[in-house]
């Protein structure tokens, strides 16, 4: 039996005998591919494509709480389990114990940390590597960067109760 790759280019060739062209498009050749049933993803592929687009509606999940914050309605914190990263989901009005919330906030302030880090090398490495040009500043106080947002987040707020 041919491997997946084989097949792949077996069926191309039908495709190009098909159209009669120098040269083909892939996207038209898998939604012919995939019509004909010549072509068909595997099913584990399916399975990611799938949670790829649940994590993401998880994540852009946003709700506006009384003091008109707006906030994750879904968190996530990573587990593992036999060296394998598991992330868990979490609703964040009524799901999640105290721990799971502590240790997603504590993941996530990591992720952010290391983010913050990588470009303050990024800006380091850049001045070093032009001392002639204006030097970049990195400031890694965010404090006025967040009460901007949230004075942002108040003013739409107010707004949407206006209109």
């Amino acid at each position: 039996m041919a491997n997946f790759n084989e097949q792949v280019l077996r069926v191309w060739d039908e495709w190009e005998a098909h159209t009669g062209k120098d040269a083909n498009d892939p996207t038209d050749f898998v939604s012919w591919a995939m019509a004909h049933k010549k072509l068909a993803p595997y099913p584990q592929d399916i399975v990611r494509l799938l949670r790829k687009q649940v994590t993401t509606a998880l994540r852009q999940a946003m709700r506006t709480d009384q003091n008109g914050i707006t906030y994750r309605a879904k968190q996530c914190y990573v587990t593992t389990d036999n060296g394998h990263q598991i992330p868990l989901w979490f609703d964040t009005d009524h799901g999640g114990t105290p721990q799971l919330r502590q240790k997603a906030m504590r993941q996530r302030r990591d992720r952010v940390a290391d983010k913050v880090y990588r470009a303050l090398c990024d800006a380091d490495h850049m001045n070093f590597q032009f001392p002639k040009d204006p030097q970049l500043n990195f400031f890694t106080d965010f404090t006025e960067d967040c009460a901007e947002r949230r004075a942002a987040d108040l003013m739409d707020d107010d707004e949407d109760d206006v209109a």
